[in-house]
């Protein structure tokens, strides 16, 4: 059995599924399952992630389109990881995401979520803008509670 589920919905997403897959290929943690939800997409998406002969990724296709929140309660009723990592079709992960994200788990059991910063990229991998990591329970609450 696997320790972590990637779980990652797309829909009509040729253009960035790719780099987005590749980049959870290259994880330096290995023991994962990339369950990919095809969300009913109409253009090459669903050709694209089949063209992957990794035997990680497990493909599960919508009969029609159903958004992304019941896309990602499908996987989460037939994922197989104890842990579950998001990503979406036009993410980007470093490398060692699952790595670090994982070991953080295991030394602090009493975690049940965490995330992550980002960096927003323009279409040329440029970035134009930085989400930085928000650390610990009482700064995320005052952050949750300012932005709603």
């Amino acid at each position: 059995m696997h320790k972590v589920t990637v779980l990652m919905s797309v829909y009509n997403e040729q253009k960035y599924v790719k780099e987005a897959i590749e980049s959870i290929l290259s994880q330096t943690y290995r023991n994962y399952e990339f369950l990919i939800i095809n969300d009913g997409s109409t253009d090459n998406t669903r050709e694209i992630v089949n063209s992957y002969n990794d035997p990680r990724i497990r493909l599960i296709d919508n009969s029609s389109n159903m958004g992304l929140a019941k896309s990602l309660n499908r996987g989460l009723q037939i994922s197989q990881g104890e842990l579950i990592a998001r990503q979406d079709a036009d993410d980007i992960s470093k490398e060692n995401r699952l790595e670090i994200q994982y070991n953080y788990l295991e030394q602090h059991k009493n975690i049940v979520l965490l995330g992550t910063g980002a960096y927003l990229i323009d279409e040329n991998g440029e970035i134009f803008y930085k989400y930085n990591v928000i650390e610990g329970s009482e700064k995320l609450k005052k952050k949750l509670n300012n932005n709603n």
